[in-house]
């Protein structure tokens, strides 16, 4: 209809939650930009952002690539609570990065309450079978018991890359406070215009 613009996007803020090297920015930096970075130095945050459709609507997506050392937790904990949603990463080939989810997921819980938390539970790295610690047995396993979606990615490839952001969005969307109803005009309200009009 003419006159109508796109409606403006909905934003969120997501978090990358995960050990040193299980390949969050791998994985923000082949969604967001199309590119598979061969080398990632280790950062303290990176930001990414990335308009995408979910459910025939935009989300305006702030991606947040945190760092995986422990010492800068107290960064992390604002960031856990001041987020929209999460996806929380580990590698198939690391079994130690698989550990380390769930005290994570323990943290998330602390830190914002019994209300649940939009998040999906990623194993990366899917295409290095050969090096496979985490069958994805146990991955899937351990979503049931958090209630999240799960997949397995591939950064270098983009396999399954971009469905974990529409998968994170539909979470956020599910889990949001339903919104304000708005108030219906009263019955006896007064017409706006009188009952004859005259046009000059």
């Amino acid at each position: 209809m003419a006159g109508l613009g796109p409606r403006p996007a909905k934003g969120y803020r997501v978090v990358l939650l995960g050990s040193a090297a299980v390949g969050k920015t791998a994985l923000a930096t082949q969604f967001a930009c199309g590119s598979f970075p061969e080398q990632c130095e280790p950062s303290v945050e990176e930001l990414f952002s990335k308009v995408i459709e979910v459910n025939a609507a935009p989300a305006l997506l702030e991606i947040v690539d945190t760092v995986g050392a422990e010492h800068l937790v107290t960064l992390k904990d604002l960031y856990i609570k001041n987020s929209d949603g999460f996806v929380v990463l580990y590698s198939v080939c690391s079994e130690a990065s698989f550990e380390a989810v769930r005290p994570l997921r323990e943290r998330m819980g602390r830190l914002r309450g019994p209300k649940a938390v939009p998040l999906v539970l990623v194993g990366t790295k899917a295409d290095l079978d050969a090096q496979r610690q985490v069958l994805t047995a146990r991955g899937r396993a351990l979503a049931r018991e958090w209630r999240c979606p799960f997949l397995e990615v591939t950064a270098k490839s983009k396999l399954m890359v971009d469905q974990v952001f529409t998968q994170v969005v539909r979470e956020m969307e599910a889990l949001a406070p339903p919104e304000e109803a708005v108030p219906a005009v009263p019955t006896n309200a007064q017409e706006t215009w009188p009952s004859e009009r005259f046009i000059g």
